[in-house]
């Protein structure tokens, strides 16, 4: 009976706690994706890679949100039983308030676990997912970034500028540069001017130009052509967007080897991320993140249920419909 009872508790908790979980993790989700728009407006992304993106980045949220809901969610469930009675079932059944607040705790050791495995394996692997989305991803929407009268640099190291645009894929008077800026120090520096251009979407994505001349310098000699017809390869660019995962999206294993190397004054390398002395505290801040505050927010569950049972099991002042009673309970088990 007793663990009908408890199983019963947990359950009524835990659909709670799911359906917080969801409700404010979808309208948080829905206000971090309109601030990833730029993924789209500026980077010249196209909406399935900043859909996936979005849709991976979701763990993050859950793992943030988690300790909160559950500590809403036990509360108020426990509020609700005790104003319907159904707590009484408990002890009428020989629970005692120790075994019930001993069994909730166990609950919470769990929650704890749960949120560990979601902030040290779920997030990190999905958000390094989300970041190859990506590094593999090509300029899809760049025919739309593409305005007449504006200079684009959407595209790392390659400068466009368009003097008319007449549709979607046809421009005239283009003007194309290679590198930041005009430096013919450098090695295979380029601009090249067109008098009409198209955009074609094949395997590559390829800038046919009409009527124009190049202008490049290669090994410190300065060349200069005419053409009537050249294809100019852009699948060789990428957008600017970050393609180096950050450490919160570094998996918790290669964190752990990297701190404990450095602490030992040993090297550790790898070919996603730069394991540097100087990172060092913030590797460590985030398996902080990752592997020890769940034991702080379990604590805080601990002490809250510890005081839930305090206030009942000692005082008789108050009435058990008075909202004061019930805030005072909450306020002294966050404190």
């Amino acid at each position: 009976m007793e663990k009908l009872l408890f199983r019963k508790l947990i359950a009524d908790i835990t659909l709670r706690a799911l359906i917080i979980t969801f409700t404010i993790g979808l309208i948080v989700w829905i206000i971090q994706a309109v601030n990833y728009l730029d993924f789209v407006i500026d980077d010249g992304h196209n909406f399935k890679i900043y859909f996936l993106y979005n849709l991976y980045n979701f763990p993050k949220i859950i793992h943030r949100i988690l300790p909160f809901v559950f500590t809403i969610s036990i509360f108020f469930e426990l509020i609700k039983y005790e104003k319907n009675n159904e707590l009484l079932i408990f002890w009428t059944n020989g629970v005692s308030k120790k075994k019930f607040i001993s069994n909730l705790i166990n609950f919470t050791c769990v929650v704890m676990i749960i949120q560990i495995i979601i902030g040290s394996v779920i997030s990190p692997n999905n958000q390094f997912k989300a970041r190859l989305f990506l590094k593999s991803s090509n300029m899809d929407f760049l025919p739309n970034l593409i305005k007449q009268g504006k200079f684009i640099d959407t595209i790392s190291g390659l400068t466009i500028y368009i003097n008319q645009k007449k549709d979607n894929n046809s421009f005239k008077n283009i003007y194309i540069q290679e590198g930041q800026f005009v430096d013919f120090k450098q090695k295979d520096n380029q601009i090249i001017y067109a008098k009409e251009g198209f955009l074609i979407n094949e395997d590559k994505k390829l800038f046919r130009l009409l009527n124009g001349k190049v202008i490049s310098n290669n090994d410190n000699k300065l060349i200069s052509f005419e053409f009537d017809k050249i294809d100019y390869d852009l699948s060789k660019f990428t957008s600017r967007s970050i393609k180096k995962p950050k450490i919160q999206e570094l998996s918790s294993i290669k964190l752990i080897k990297c701190s404990f190397s450095l602490m030992r004054g040993k090297v550790y390398k790898d070919e996603i991320f730069t394991c540097e002395i100087n990172k060092l505290k913030n590797f460590n801040q985030e398996l902080y993140k990752r592997f020890v505050k769940p034991f702080l927010f379990t604590d805080t569950y601990t002490h809250m249920l510890l005081s839930i049972n305090f206030f009942e099991g000692t005082t008789q002042l108050y009435s058990k419909n008075n909202k004061n009673f019930y805030l005072c309970i909450f306020n002294f088990g966050y404190i």
